[in-house]
C-alpha cells in the first residue's frame, strides 16, 4: 500500500468522525434553539425587557444578522469552485453502473445499495465529495490519482469543520452546554442580548 493511499484512509477517517460530530451538533443546536427562544423569552420577561421595543428599535440589525441568503450564495459559489478542482465523473460511473436503481433488479440489499446510489448523486450535486469516497471505500472500488483526492477530501474536511464550529458558536448549542446549570444559561442569554442589542 503506497503513502497516498495510506494518506487516504487516515484523512477517510478523519471525514466520517467529523460527520458524525456535525451530525451530533446539528440535532444538538436544533433542539436547543428551541429551548434557548423559550428560555430567552422567559429571562427577559422576568426582568421586564421589552422584546418588541427592542426589535422595531434595531431591526435592521436583526435582520443583517439572521439574513441567510447571504451564506447560501457563498455556499453555491464554493460549491461551484469545487466541481472545477476535481472531476469525480470516474468514481461516479462505477458506482452508478453497479448501484442505479434500474441495474440492481431484486438484489436482497436493493434498499441499501439504492441509498448509497442516492448519496453519491447528492455528493456530485453538492460538490461535496466525501460521501463519494466513502461510499467507494465501502464497497472497494478502484480507486486512483489518490493526490487529488486527498486534496478534494481534505477540502471536504475544513468545511465540515468550519460547520461545526459554527453550529457550536449558536446561542442554542451554547444553552444546551449548560446542562441546566441557571448561571450558565444567564450568561448565555445574557451574550446574545449584547450581541443583538448591545445592552
Amino acid at each position: 500500500m503506497n503513502k497516498a493511499r495510506l494518506k487516504f484512509k487516515k484523512l477517510l477517517n478523519e471525514y466520517r468522525s467529523l460527520t458524525y460530530e456535525l451530525e451530533y451538533v446539528e440535532f444538538v443546536s436544533r433542539t436547543g434553539n428551541e429551548e434557548f427562544e423559550v428560555y430567552y423569552r422567559k429571562y427577559c420577561s422576568e426582568r421586564d425587557i421589552d422584546l418588541a421595543e427592542l426589535n422595531k428599535n434595531n431591526s435592521t440589525k436583526v435582520d443583517n444578522i439572521f439574513n441567510k441568503s447571504s451564506t447560501a450564495i457563498k455556499k453555491a459559489v464554493e460549491e461551484k469552485m469545487r466541481k472545477e478542482e476535481y472531476d469525480p465523473k470516474k468514481i461516479f460511473r462505477q458506482i452508478a453502473k453497479k448501484f442505479h436503481p434500474d441495474l440492481i433488479g431484486n438484489d436482497p440489499r436493493r434498499t441499501e445499495y439504492e441509498e448509497a446510489f442516492k448519496n453519491a448523486s447528492n455528493a456530485i450535486d453538492t460538490g461535496c465529495y466525501g460521501k463519494l469516497f466513502d461510499i467507494a471505500e465501502k464497497y472497494d472500488f478502484d480507486l486512483d490519482e489518490y493526490d487529488k483526492i486527498n486534496a478534494a477530501l481534505k477540502k471536504d474536511i475544513d468545511r465540515i469543520k468550519k460547520e461545526v464550529e459554527a453550529k457550536k458558536s449558536t446561542y442554542g448549542f451554547l444553552l444546551q452546554e449548560c446542562e441546566e446549570n441557571t448561571d450558565c444559561m444567564d450568561n448565555v442569554v445574557k451574550r446574545f442580548l449584547k450581541h443583538l442589542f448591545n445592552i
